[in-house]
């Protein structure tokens, strides 16, 4: 399976909705300096957050570095919209499948 991480100040209903809405906007600065960390990984930017690679994507181990880093700066969510769920970062693998 195909996941990609959405990160940003997102409203937490709405992704359990699998809807992607910013509360706040990202702090551009922030993006472009955690970015400036991951050179080549593919950011996706939209209206106010941010798309990374992650499960069975290429780069899916850097995009979930990206996203603990964007978070650690910013205080955003990390969320895992095609299962429609908030994701902890700080979870094993084998935690997050056992749900």
């Amino acid at each position: 399976m195909i996941h990609d991480l959405t990160i940003g100040h997102l409203d937490p209903t709405a992704i359990s909705a699998r809807v992607a809405v910013a509360v706040r906007a990202l702090d551009e600065a922030a993006v472009a300096r955690v970015l400036a960390l991951f050179p080549g990984l593919k950011v996706e930017q939209r209206d106010g957050y941010v798309i990374v690679p992650w499960h069975g994507r290429d780069d899916g181990d850097r995009g979930e570095a990206f996203a603990a880093r964007l978070q650690a700066e910013t205080g955003c969510i990390v969320a895992d919209r095609r299962n429609g769920r908030i994701v902890e970062l700080g979870r094993t693998v084998s935690e997050r499948a056992a749900g």
